[in-house]
């Protein structure tokens, strides 16, 4: 069974790979599990917190010759491993014989792949890549429909584009910085999979189980299951609804979102980076 997880800044189409992928048989990718940020990090402070504390007990109340000694960190990491892996097996909801891939999409593993690799050794990555000046608008958008359904207002888009850019620059960096220090991550770019969806699916299933045998009707029938018309419940990519959080299903937005002066006011070193991965106006 393969444990796998998709990387890459948030709004940059994850939940689109996420159901392409969990609609091929044997492949099960189930949404944002959040273990590193909300479970691996508040229990490692816990353990720091319990080790410190049986320190001082040894010392004050058996001089040095307690019966609890600190929790090992391989012991700990054993632990939450197991536990990782039977909340997405017990999710799954199938026969775990059954399951030949299984992953998790959240965000912030983007900033965790180090710690992922060393709780699961033999797990593979998928870097989900969109110009983030498109991530930027399609942020703001997700952003201002929240606000609207409690009644908050924000700042313009072109106020609010820098910071939302800065946020996907630094989810790049994050896992560029892995994969230079030797991690091999799968990068597909969402533009590519709006161009050819059974190439870029492929090019994914391929990485995740190099020996499959997952027939190319396979791929086609799980691109067609999650097109953008059908998530959308019939529109054809590029027509918008405000109200949905599959807006627009296109590239290049924000040539028309954004007001000419907004790229001005980008970080320099935001702005060399999308140039770098050869997104140019």
């Amino acid at each position: 069974m393969q444990v796998f997880f998709i990387v890459g800044a948030q709004k940059s189409g994850s939940s689109w790979l996420q159901k392409s992928l969990n609609s091929i048989e044997g492949i099960h990718c189930l949404g944002e599990g959040h273990f590193i940020d909300k479970l691996l990090m508040p229990m490692a402070q816990s353990l720091h917190e319990y080790n410190k504390m049986m320190q001082v007990v040894e010392q004050r109340v058996y001089e040095g010759k307690g019966f609890y000694g600190p929790v090992p960190d391989q012991e700990f990491m054993m632990t939450m491993r197991n536990w990782i892996l039977s909340m997405m097996v017990r999710n799954a909801k199938v026969p775990q014989n059954s399951i030949l891939a299984i992953g998790d999409k959240t965000p912030a593993n983007s900033f965790h792949i180090p710690t992922l690799k060393k709780l699961f050794p033999r797990c593979r990555f998928i870097h989900l890549l969109r110009d983030g000046r498109d991530v930027a608008v399609s942020a703001y958008r997700h952003r201002n429909r929240i606000q609207a359904e409690t009644g908050q207002t924000g700042t313009s888009l072109d106020d609010a584009a820098p910071q939302l850019l800065a946020t996907w620059a630094g989810c790049t960096r994050a896992i560029r910085k892995a994969e230079m220090a030797g991690i091999p991550i799968h990068t597909m770019r969402y533009e590519a999979m709006l161009d050819n969806s059974a190439a870029s699916l492929r090019g994914c299933v391929n990485h995740l189980l190099p020996q499959n045998s997952i027939s190319d009707q396979q791929i086609l029938a799980a691109i067609d299951a999650n097109s953008f018309q059908v998530l959308s419940g019939g529109r054809a990519a590029g027509t918008i609804n405000e109200n949905s959080n599959l807006r627009r299903g296109q590239a290049g937005s924000w040539k028309d979102e954004f007001s000419p002066a907004v790229a001005e006011q980008f970080n320099p070193e935001d702005r060399e980076l999308l140039e770098s991965l050869g997104y140019t106006a």
